[in-house]
């Protein structure tokens, strides 16, 4: 699915029929007959109604009809209205209305729907994809920012919105984009995060609700579905919602290499449980190994792929449903983001219920191994969000990690040893700016931000996923970011979210019923540390070619000597390569849009050398 969205104006005319020359697209127009929405999608996935000249298209996963759509419009629906209508849907997907000639665009919670906007011909178009609108205006990426992608685990909020192409916005989630003939856009929030006051025996319903209703989103009686059975709980669970519907289920399993990994025990557990599924297990050795065509240009250049290091199994994935029928695989991600147990649940709890916080700060200090001064250095102590990242602007310099005592806002972000100072340098200033403009959080506290920018990412992950898997015909779906689910799980009560000897509790309450009481008493959790040292040894070759010829060492903002060591070394744990996927991914995309005929010009004021 793609697509470009614009306004009823005689000047976004060309932009739209420009677009429909090669006749490869479909397009919605707008009651003047003018272009509204030009791009390429399923019919499966479109959901519309109209009303007179107003109109409403859903364009993804939803469990809603035209009938639902069609009710509102009648009545007079507003654009403030729609709020309401939004609040309803089940699935995940892009919501586009045309009402008295002006437009709403908007996207999901996590971004799987991610809406991009810009200005091209005098006018704000928006797309699902921000290559889309930079080919309209000619514009390249802003190099600028490259550095910043280097971060790992990630950019933090807000910097973390920026879109690496010039000219181009991203919405913020829970957000929607106002649109009219005249004019600038303008972001509107529609979605606050619901305060967590919901016990988890009422909150338990709602939420295994939410989740059916996400699964059934994608499914359809006769059409064919996948999904990963791991062996993990997030994956299993789905697995049996899945079952529970008319739509034939195959589910998938690879073979971890390490014999010590019980991830296959479980998965045949619940295979066993699963009657009439088709039920498929891949060997290793019929997979591609991590960073298999890691440095192949791939088709999307959106931005830094987030998966490099398995996009090759994930392709293998893809044709592998997809010659066995399935159009849509289901995946478990998101499903730690939103039920590990958090510290700072604990932390938000103290000071809200102080009497109701006591038991489970005990469960997290001995979860944690903490001492009695650590445990209550860290409750005790908090700071606000700007604070917290002029912190970790400065922490970058000393290498600590954690910027200062108490919980982290998010997990505090760093640089690798092999980028350059300049970039180095560049990062830091960016961290401080953005700091000294006093950013607000996503939400009040940080164990409820840091659920937010946790399933960001995800959103980013499976959008960026489901636009490899799309070329074998598959949508690779994920459940657990749909808003519905993310807002239940959000609504119920601190202290019940941690629970002794008990794995993520919420879900388990959740799925009693669904997935068998053995199955969800597991406890471990699968290691897949040889899947990478296997896939370092085999694509060494090709991975230490990036040290010779990299584009990032081009603009100055790694020393290949210093990665060369990286990829030539000995190390005790996979966790220098997290930071390694960050580097792997932006010089795998630089590459890709020079192939596309963008220049990549080099950074502006600074040298290519200095080793940080």
């Amino acid at each position: 699915m793609e697509f470009l969205a614009f306004p009823d104006h005689p000047a976004a005319v060309s932009l739209g029929e420009d677009l429909l020359r090669d006749g490869s697209r479909k397009v919605i127009r707008h009651p003047s007959g003018r272009p509204w929405i030009v791009g390429r999608w399923a019919e499966a996935d479109l959901t519309s109604a109209a009303a007179g000249p107003d109109r409403v298209v859903l364009l993804g996963r939803t469990g809603a009809s035209e009938a639902d759509l069609t009710a509102p419009l009648r009545a007079g629906l507003s654009m403030a209205g729609l709020d309401s209508l939004t609040r309803r849907l089940s699935g995940s997907c892009f919501l586009l209305a045309s009402l008295g000639g002006r437009l709403r665009v908007q996207g999901d919670l996590a971004g799987v729907h991610q809406v991009f906007h810009g200005v091209a011909g005098g006018v704000t178009v928006a797309a699902d994809r921000p290559q889309s609108i930079a080919a309209l205006t000619g514009a390249g990426i802003a190099e600028e920012d490259i550095a910043l992608a280097l971060l790992f685990p990630g950019v933090p909020w807000p910097l973390s919105t920026l879109c690496p192409w010039r000219g181009v916005e991203s919405l913020p989630g829970g957000h929607w984009l106002r649109v009219s003939g005249e004019g600038p856009s303008s972001a509107v929030r529609w979605w606050t995060p619901p305060e967590p006051e919901v016990p988890l025996s009422e909150g338990a319903g709602v939420l295994r609700q939410a989740l059916t209703d996400a699964v059934a989103a994608r499914t359809a009686p006769g059409r064919t579905v996948s999904a990963d059975l791991s062996g993990g709980m997030d994956s299993t669970s789905l697995c049996f919602l899945a079952a529970r519907g008319s739509s034939p289920l195959i589910t998938y399993h690879h073979l971890p290499l390490d014999p010590s990994n019980d991830d296959r025990t479980w998965a045949a557990l619940c295979e066993s449980e699963l009657p009439g599924v088709t039920a498929l297990t891949d060997t290793p050795d019929a997979v591609p190994t991590w960073y298999a065509g890691a440095l192949e240009h791939g088709s999307d250049i959106e931005g830094p792929y987030p998966l490099i290091r398995t996009r090759g199994k994930l392709e293998h994935l893809a044709g592998t449903v997809s010659a066995h029928g399935s159009g849509r695989h289901l995946q478990g991600i998101g499903g730690d983001e939103l039920f590990h147990a958090r510290a700072s649940c604990v932390h938000a709890l103290v000071r809200s219920h102080p009497l109701r916080a006591l038991r489970s700060a005990r469960i997290v200090k001995s979860m944690n191994r903490w001492s009695t001064p650590r445990a209550l250095n860290y409750l005790r102590n908090g700071t606000a969000y700007p604070d917290w990242m002029a912190a970790a602007a400065r922490s970058l310099a000393s290498g600590t990690g954690s910027p200062m005592e108490g919980p982290d806002w998010e997990v505090a972000p760093s640089l690798p040893p092999w980028v350059t100072r300049d970039a180095f340098d560049l990062v830091e200033e960016r961290l401080a700016t953005a700091a000294a403009r006093q950013p607000q959080p996503l939400a009040p506290t940080p164990v409820h931000h840091e659920m937010l920018r946790a399933v960001q990412v995800c959103g980013t992950m499976t959008r960026r996923a489901t636009r490899v898997t799309q070329r074998y015909g598959v949508s690779y779906e994920a459940p657990f970011l749909d808003d519905r689910v993310i807002e239940a799980t959000m609504a119920i009560r601190l202290e019940d979210r941690i629970a002794a000897g008990r794995y993520k509790p919420v879900l388990t309450t959740a799925m009693r019923g669904i997935v068998p009481d053995g199955v969800l008493g597991r406890r471990t959790k699968g290691d897949y540390s040889e899947e990478l040292y296997t896939g370092l040894r085999e694509h060494r070759s090709e991975l230490l070619a990036l040290c010779e010829d990299s584009r990032l060492a081009r603009l100055g903002l790694i020393d290949g000597a210093a990665l060369r060591g990286l990829i030539t070394g000995l190390h005790v744990n996979t966790s220098p390569f997290a930071a390694f996927d960050m580097t792997l991914a932006c010089e795998s995309w630089l590459r890709a849009v020079a192939v596309g005929g963008t220049r990549v010009p080099a950074a502006p004021g600074r040298s290519e050398g200095g080793e940080r």
